[in-house]
């Protein structure tokens, strides 16, 4: 199968089968064949752009193309946007490629895209937007293809300036970062073994423990397969994550909850604050996923883990007043990591939302009993949502006079460069 076939199967697991993109792109891409920054820059363009590009579509066609069905609506989309996106295609080979592709995924139907795709190239995408100053939130929902509810959202909480940022943000790619295992090396070392291996890397800004690679083509499958990751000497991590487990501030010989534990990241780096000493109760709702968390902290030499499956909704007695630290770092709508899974956008709903909530309410509410006196709660989510974030935590405190806010901070990838990120620690009186 060619690119623009493994991109078309791509996007339409994505669409029918929920897939995620990362997972299936690496599904598709693990053997190494064909042009995989061709299929990654397809994919991911198709998706961060998917409402403009049915917006300029649906004045080529009668019908609008979220009617058309997955399969025929993602050849127009693909063809659109090498059309209008990708300089180094063509545009007739652009519309020649995806006829072809049509004959295989959707025969009987070449004469239609041909045509709306040839009328896109010579009518372009001159075509009239709303007014910004008058109608803000349809213009933004269009521009930078989000659905309009969902930048309503955002402007309703934080204004039209910052919805507007985090909607950019979110179509931007991410950097590839890393945390440095400092049980094993240090970030200098680190660099110097990469750079060996033809990667080049930067200090983090954020955060000490953190390195910015790039080079070498430096997509996850490359630096995964270093000798320098095989040896556990560092882990791929976003800032904010990093920066949630040093607001928690771990240390050696406490014991301390993860009450979301899977898939271990965090986890992991608890431990190497801890010097690995102390002891580390890792729960998550599923066995399987627990599976990768085992497996992280063997690699990083971290021992002082005992994970197990448990409802973090549901109370444990056994667990009352058991720790030094807890995290909640809680399932959430994950509106912050737009950038790194772009089908985020049209899959969540503002009803998903309120049940969300309900749920870290109840997480929360559960974690504060396994504290002791003097101990700390950390609440954290990967969203950027006043629903799932600051209200929650409001209401936590005035529910709980025992517990005092001390930390209470929200990172976006406008700002801070991380992804959107919220956290909110509590210290439990003596």
């Amino acid at each position: 199968m060619d690119e623009r076939g493994i991109a078309f199967e791509i996007l339409n697991q994505i669409q029918q089968k929920k897939a995620y993109s990362h997972l299936a792109l690496k599904k598709e891409l693990e053997e190494g064949q064909k042009d995989q920054a061709f299929v990654r820059r397809l994919v991911y363009g198709v998706l961060e752009k998917r409402l403009y590009l049915d917006y300029v579509l649906d004045h080529y066609t009668k019908k609008p193309v979220e009617e058309l069905g997955p399969s025929l609506g993602n050849l127009l989309r693909m063809g659109a946007y090498q059309i209008l996106f990708m300089d180094g295609v063509p545009g007739y080979a652009a519309v020649n490629e995806s006829v072809k592709l049509c004959r295989k995924k959707a025969k009987g139907r070449e004469g239609f895209v041909n045509a709306v795709l040839r009328n896109l190239l010579r009518g372009g995408a001159d075509i009239k937007l709303p007014s910004k100053e008058k109608r803000f939130l349809d213009w933004l929902s269009i521009t930078e293809s989000y659905p309009k509810w969902m930048v309503g959202y955002w402007a309703k909480a934080y204004g039209n300036q910052a919805a507007m940022d985090l909607a950019r943000a979110g179509n931007q790619v991410p950097p590839l970062t890393i945390r440095v295992n400092l049980l094993k090396t240090e970030p200098e070392a680190l660099a110097a073994l990469l750079r060996k291996e033809g990667f080049r890397t930067a200090p983090g800004q954020n955060s000490l423990q953190a390195l910015y690679v790039e080079g070498k083509e430096a997509g996850e499958s490359s630096i995964l397969s270093t000798r320098a990751y095989r040896r556990g000497l560092f882990q791929i991590q976003d800032e904010s994550s990093m920066l949630a487990v040093e607001c928690l501030d771990p240390r050696p010989g406490e014991t301390v909850l993860d009450l979301c534990a899977a898939p271990g990241g965090k986890t992991v780096y608890i431990g190497e604050r801890m010097k690995n000493q102390g002891q580390i109760l890792a729960f998550d709702l599923y066995a399987h996923k627990l599976d990768l968390l085992r497996q992280r902290a063997r690699a990083h030499g971290i021992s002082c883990i005992a994970a197990g499956t448990a409802d973090a909704t549901v109370l444990n007695p056994s667990l009352y007043e058991k720790a030094d630290k807890v995290l909640c770092d809680v399932p959430c709508s994950g509106l912050g990591v737009i950038r790194r899974k772009p089908e985020i956008k049209y899959e969540k709903n503002y009803e998903d939302i309120l049940a969300l909530a309900r749920v870290q309410r109840q997480i929360l509410e559960q974690a504060a009993d396994y504290v002791k006196p003097g101990g700390a709660l950390l609440y954290s989510t990967c969203t950027v949502s006043p629903l799932e974030n600051e209200e929650i935590c409001e209401a936590f405190e005035k529910e709980h006079p025992d517990f005092e806010p001390v930390v209470r901070r929200l990172l976006t990838p406008c700002k801070e460069g991380t992804d959107g990120f919220f956290l909110c620690k509590f210290k439990k009186n003596a």
